[in-house]
């Protein structure tokens, strides 16, 4: 068991990390006017440690899957509980014993294959830009893996990727959100699943000094499914390939409509 309790420090860091400046993280009056009460944690900031509590050193399996499953909100600070699910081969969760909920769950699962599908666009970062972002990275997570800081840099690249608004999946129903903060700003979008997959070598711990040349990131293909009147669940996600090694992220989203009056928590 380990305890977990995040901060507005733990916010910021995250945030000038990935990009994200949900305003459910930092605007408590937004929040308010949607019927909420809290300011809620960074989902991908509490995963980090939950990543780091269940990863083992190594893997004799080619392919790992880690999946997970955000059921409800993290609230700043709140103390909570990060506990082994001993029935799985390697999972954990992390609970609020006042409450007598399970907020998230994740799991790591052996996998045979990595799945190629066609990329819609590239980025590349070259290495001064992965020196910087290393620098932001390295005050949230001690003695991290390599899957841990390349399954970061994947999702904060999603956050980033403008292109990726422009797919016609996303675009189609959201004309108007030509950036990450315009799409926050108008429609509350929370994460509710995760999946990445990654070869086993990137159990490795992450050196700073061996960081390559540049890095090439694809953004795979959006899917959408539903509408903002009723509800939209978007499906996005990314890979690389680091030393010879690939991973993918793929972050499900639920977006919906403001209506004031309406209570709104994320899930």
């Amino acid at each position: 068991m380990m305890p977990l309790h995040y901060t507005q420090l733990d916010a910021r860091r995250w945030a000038a990390f990935s990009g994200d400046y949900n305003p459910v993280h930092f605007d408590e009056a937004w929040v308010k006017a949607q019927g909420g009460t809290s300011l809620s944690v960074h989902g991908m900031r509490a995963l980090l440690d939950v990543k780091r509590f269940i990863s083992p050193p190594v893997d004799s399996m080619p392919f790992l899957k880690c999946t997970v499953r955000l059921r409800r909100p993290l609230w700043r600070d709140t103390a909570y509980r990060l506990m082994r699910e001993e029935h799985k081969r390697v999972a954990a969760s992390v609970r609020d014993d006042t409450a007598n909920e399970t907020c998230l769950s994740c799991q790591l699962m052996p996998e045979y294959h990595f799945p190629l599908t066609t990329g819609e666009s590239i980025q590349r970062l070259d290495v001064q830009t992965l020196v910087g972002l290393h620098q932001l990275f390295a005050p949230l997570l001690a003695d991290a893996q390599q899957w841990h800081f390349l399954d970061a840099l994947l999702f904060r690249h999603l956050l980033q990727d403008d292109a990726l608004l422009r797919q016609d999946a996303i675009a189609s129903m959201l004309p108007e959100c030509r950036t990450l903060d315009a799409l926050f700003s108008r429609y509350p979008v929370v994460q509710t699943h995760q999946e990445v997959i990654f070869d086993s070598h990137l159990l490795a711990p992450w050196r700073a000094d061996a960081l390559p040349e540049s890095l090439e990131i694809e953004t795979l293909p959006a899917l959408v499914v539903g509408d903002l009147v009723n509800g939209a669940v978007v499906r996005i996600a990314a890979r690389t390939c680091y030393q010879n090694h690939y991973i993918s992220n793929a972050v499900t989203l639920k977006v919906g409509t403001l209506t004031k009056g309406k209570p709104y928590e994320p899930a």
